[in-house]
C-alpha cells in the first residue's frame, strides 16, 4: 500500500512538502464511502478528487485497497491522573496515534491525583499547558471540572482566553470533600482538596454560569458523570457483605455495587437542573439499558433540554463475563451482555452521539489484586477504532460512515472543533487514519504503545487495524512505529 521512503530514502514523516493520499476508499462521515484521492497542502485538505491523475505532490501514499478515515477525535481522555502529566502525555498520545487518534480532549480537575492541587484555574491551567507543551504526539485540548465556587466564576475567562468550551461535573463525588473522620470507614481525606460543598447546589451554579455565557452565542456545554452517590453507598455496603456468598467475579460484584439505578437517578436530577437553567449537557459513558431508557423518557418529558450521549469502547466490547477481573474495574462499571446489546441498539437507533475511550493509563501494581481497594480505569485509546470495526461493522453491520460519525464528526460538533477537525472537507486539517479492514490481530498488552502493562482486552481478536496515521499532512505512525516528534498543538475551541 505505502512506499515508506521517498526518492532520497527518507521516511515520509521527515520530508517536507505536500502530501497526496491516492486512490483510497475514503469514508465521509455520515454520508458515503467512495474511492477518492486527497491532497494536503500546508497541513490542510486542499483537493478531493476522483481522478488522482489530476493531483501532484512531493509525497504520495498509495492507499488503494485500504480505507481512509478522518483522524479520530478521542473526546474523553485522562492525562496525568496516575503519572506525571508530561510523562503521561508523551506515552499515551503515542498509544493514541497508533490507534488513529489525531486529537485528544482530556478531562482535568483540581484535587487529588492530577497535580494534587486546588488552586484557581487562572493559575493552575497555565501549569497544565506548560507541562503539556512539547509532550503530545497528536493535537490536544482540555475539558475542565469546576470544583470550587472560584472555578465557576472563572468559566467565562477560561472560555475566552483558553478556548475551553466543555466543563465537567462528577455527580458521585458528592461528599468527597468531607474529612475522612466524617465519612466513617473512608480511606480518603478531602479528595477534592476543598471545604466547599460539592453537591446539587454546586451543579446548579455551574449550569447557571454556563447558560449565562451561552446567551452571548458561546457554545459551552457541561459533561456529567451520572451516578448517584447515596445509592452507590448502600449497594456497595451490601455487595461487600455478600460477594463471597453470591460467588461473584470482580466485574459482577462491581456492577452490583454501582448499579444502573444509580445512573438513572443521577440522570433524572441532571435533566431537571438542565431544564431549569437551560444548560446544554452531555451524559458521559452511559453503560446500561436502564440509563438509555431513562434518557429516552426524559427527552420526551423535557423537550427543551439539549442532551447528548456518550458511550465507551470498553462498554461496547466487554461484559461482566469477560476475563479482565480487577483489571477491568472502571467507573461506571462494565455491565452485563444485555446492557452491552442495549448500547449497540442505541447506536443503531441514533440515541448515542459519540464513542470514546475514557483512557486512563495505569499499571498492574497500582491496580492491585483486591477489588475494593483497586484504582479505577484503564487505557483503551489504541483499541477504540479496531473495537468499533469488530463489534460494529463486522458483527452488527453498522456502516463505516456511521462509525466515522461517532468518532469524528460528532465529537467535533460537540466540543467546538468542526472548524478544523472531524470531517473530510476542503480547508479542514489534514488528519487521517488509513486502515486495513481485513487485518486481524490478537490483543496483547506488550504489542500496544501505551505505558500501561496490561489491557482488559487481552486475548480478544479484533479485525480492522490502523496502518498509518497522518496529522496535518505529516505521517506520525507507520509500520507499527511512531515516526514523528511530539509536535501536537493545543486547540483553542472558541
Amino acid at each position: 500500500m505505502i512506499d515508506p521512503k521517498s526518492e532520497q530514502g527518507e521516511k515520509l514523516s521527515e520530508k517536507k512538502g505536500n502530501l497526496l493520499i491516492k486512490d483510497g476508499l475514503v469514508v465521509f462521515p455520515g454520508k458515503f464511502t467512495r474511492k477518492a484521492s486527497l491532497l494536503i497542502e500546508n497541513g490542510k485538505i486542499s483537493h478531493i478528487a476522483i481522478n488522482s491523475d489530476t493531483l501532484k505532490a512531493d509525497q504520495v501514499i498509495n492507499a488503494e485497497g485500504k480505507v481512509v478515515f478522518p483522524g479520530i477525535i478521542d473526546s474523553h481522555f485522562h492525562v496525568g491522573i496516575y503519572k506525571p502529566l508530561s510523562e503521561d502525555a508523551k506515552s499515551e498520545s503515542k498509544s493514541a496515534i497508533a490507534g488513529g487518534v489525531t486529537t485528544i480532549l482530556s478531562y482535568f480537575r483540581a484535587g487529588k491525583n492530577y497535580l494534587n492541587k486546588n488552586e484557581p484555574y487562572t493559575k493552575l491551567f497555565e501549569e497544565v499547558i506548560r507541562l503539556s507543551q512539547g509532550n503530545f504526539y497528536c493535537d490536544y485540548g482540555y475539558n475542565l471540572a469546576p470544583i470550587t465556587s472560584v472555578h465557576i466564576e472563572e468559566i467565562p475567562f477560561l472560555t475566552k482566553e483558553w478556548g475551553v468550551t466543555t466543563y465537567k461535573y462528577y455527580m458521585f463525588y458528592k461528599g468527597l470533600n468531607l474529612k475522612s473522620e466524617v465519612r466513617r470507614g473512608s480511606v480518603e481525606k478531602e479528595y477534592l482538596l476543598s471545604d466547599e460543598p460539592y453537591d446539587l447546589g454546586h451543579l446548579f451554579k455551574i449550569m447557571k454560569k454556563i447558560s449565562e455565557l451561552n446567551k452571548n452565542d458561546k457554545k459551552v456545554r457541561l459533561s456529567i458523570h451520572a451516578e448517584d452517590a447515596e445509592l452507590i453507598r448502600i449497594h456497595l455496603e451490601d455487595v461487600k457483605k455478600k460477594m463471597n456468598e453470591l460467588n461473584l467475579n470482580p466485574l459482577q460484584a462491581y456492577n452490583m455495587a454501582r448499579p444502573p439505578i444509580a445512573e438513572r437517578m443521577a440522570i433524572i436530577e441532571a435533566f431537571e437542573l438542565a431544564s431549569q437553567t437551560g444548560c446544554p449537557i452531555n451524559i458521559l459513558h452511559i453503560t446500561s439499558k436502564l440509563a438509555l431508557q431513562t434518557i429516552k423518557e426524559l427527552k420526551r418529558y423535557y423537550p427543551d433540554v439539549d442532551c447528548k450521549t456518550e458511550v465507551t469502547a470498553a462498554h461496547l466490547t466487554l461484559t461482566t463475563e469477560s476475563n479482565a477481573g480487577v483489571l477491568g474495574k472502571v467507573n461506571p462499571p462494565i455491565r452485563t451482555a444485555d446492557d452491552k446489546e442495549a448500547l449497540w441498539h442505541g447506536i443503531l437507533s441514533n440515541e448515542i452521539f459519540t464513542v470514546v475511550s475514557d483512557h486512563a493509563a495505569i499499571t498492574k501494581a497500582m491496580k492491585g489484586s483486591e477489588l475494593w481497594s483497586a484504582e479505577n480505569g484503564f487505557g483503551a485509546t489504541e483499541l477504540l477504532l479496531p473495537a468499533l470495526l469488530t463489534e460494529g461493522y463486522y458483527k452488527r453491520g453498522i456502516s463505516l460512515e456511521k462509525i466515522a460519525e461517532l468518532l469524528t464528526t460528532n465529537p467535533a460538533k460537540l466540543h467546538n472543533l468542526s472548524n478544523r477537525k472531524g470531517d473530510i472537507s476542503i480547508g479542514l486539517d489534514g488528519d487521517f487514519v488509513i486502515v486495513n479492514l481485513n487485518k486481524e490481530r490478537l490483543v496483547r498488552a506488550d504489542k500496544l504503545h501505551s505505558a500501561q502493562d496490561f489491557t482488559p482486552f487481552e486475548g480478544l481478536t479484533l479485525k480492522g487495524w490502523p496502518e498509518l496515521t497522518i496529522l496535518k499532512g505529516n505521517v506520525v505512525f507507520q509500520d507499527n512505529d511512531i515516526t514523528s516528534k511530539p509536535n501536537g498543538e493545543y486547540l483553542k475551541r472558541f
